[in-house]
């Protein structure tokens, strides 16, 4: 049977993946948090192993999990899954020495947050932090049942299904940072981005273009980092899945105004956004994500508003450039069918809402501000009488 070269690729990837056979109970104070954690945006690479639990703690809500290990303890049924510091122990770990070698845990680094942080008296969580209930919880705490693989690489297909097309995805940041870092790394070996795509889909079961689609939402971050001049891209990564509402799979307004081709023929070596496109890169980054990491200057304020506003107004030039000038969102979208429509349209409304007022206009017929207003309504109407002649 003849391989192709993806499918050499992954039998290779499979045949040399190592791990130990069975469970291994480790001693919590072995368990190292991994420092580049895609949870963590894979941005945890100086910090201290007190730095990455503040972050988890703080990021990925972990009462629930603490509670229930407080109450019942770990269960071996959900092992994780972890690698020596130093790869060249594997060979010589067993069940007896287990506790003479550190682990960086690679998957289930929630969970050995938690446990840390109900065995210690650590400032990082509030008083209302769960407790553990009695002794026998403590002590099953203490050891925590793992599967161990020789390096990092191995775990790297288990990942790939649990986090993205399976049920414990990651935020969309996070999962398209380590599908775009997975499929360069693979491309070393193939040297074709398309057939790297096409390896990591094949490995997760993708039949969405889950994997080219966010490889390109990250191909787009990186050049909004390197295009719009002093951004911040914080208020990106916590907002990342608007990226992908805006730019769906390149058939959108919004990619048409930024350049950007459907993903079907989308040439992935080349950058995203031409020269000629990086002054409306920068305009969709400020009107989606806003000017800084406090979203200053953003004209979305629903992620829904950008399908059912900022799309159409993309779609017409003239609504275009208002927004351009103006920044209002709104009143761009009343351009986006044409001046036509948007000079009529107002012109019902505004006879709609005088005529609402009409009924009770009369009991403030006396009052200077009321007078005032009519008479500017008059001269205004007068204008229009000239305009008709």
């Amino acid at each position: 049977m003849f391989l192709t070269p993806k499918k050499l690729y992954l039998l290779k990837t499979y045949l040399m993946a190592r791990r130990k056979s069975g469970l291994f109970k480790i001693p919590i104070n072995n368990l190292i948090l991994d420092q580049y954690n895609p949870r963590l945006y894979g941005e945890s690479e100086k910090d201290s192993q007190e730095e990455i639990m503040a972050k988890i703690y703080q990021k990925e809500q972990i009462e629930e999990v603490a509670s229930s290990l407080a109450v019942n303890g770990y269960f071996e049924e959900e092992p994780i899954i972890v690698v020596p510091e130093n790869q060249s122990d594997f060979d010589k770990i067993t069940n007896d020495n287990i506790s003479q070698f550190k682990f960086t845990v690679i998957e289930g680094n929630r969970r050995t947050t938690s446990v840390k942080l109900l065995l210690s008296k650590n400032k990082i969580v509030d008083e209302d932090f769960p407790k553990i209930i009695n002794d026998t919880v403590r002590n099953g705490l203490e050891n925590l049942p793992a599967i161990i693989y020789e390096k990092r690489e191995d775990v790297d297909i288990y990942l790939s299904v649990r986090h993205i097309s399976g049920n414990r995805k990651w935020d969309a940041y996070a999962k398209a940072k380590y599908i775009y870092e997975t499929v360069n790394k693979t491309n070393l070996v193939l040297n074709d981005l398309n057939k790297a795509i096409d390896s990591l889909s094949t490995q997760i079961g993708d039949q969405s273009n889950i994997v080219k689609k966010y490889y390109v939402y990250f191909k787009l971050f990186k050049e909004i980092e390197d295009n719009v001049a002093e951004y911040s891209s914080k208020h990106i990564k916590d907002r990342f899945s608007l990226l992908e509402v805006s730019i769906a799979s390149g058939n959108t307004t919004i990619a048409d105004y930024l350049g950007i081709q459907p993903f079907k023929r989308i040439n992935l070596e080349d950058d995203l956004i031409k020269p000629n496109k990086v002054e409306n890169l920068q305009d969709v980054t400020e009107w989606v994500f806003g000017r800084d990491e406090y979203g200053t200057g953003s004209v979305i304020n629903d992620s829904r508003q950008i399908s059912a506003l900022l799309k159409p107004v993309l779609g017409n030039k003239e609504a275009t450039e208002h927004l351009k000038q103006f920044d209002d969102l709104a009143g761009a979208y009343e351009l986006s069918n044409g001046e036509q429509d948007f000079i009529i349209g107002n012109i019902n409304k505004a006879n709609k809402l005088i005529s609402n007022i009409l009924n009770k206009a009369n009991k403030y017929k006396t009052i200077p501000e009321f007078q005032t207003a009519i008479s500017d309504f008059y001269d205004t109407v007068e204008n229009f009488k000239k305009i008709l002649k």
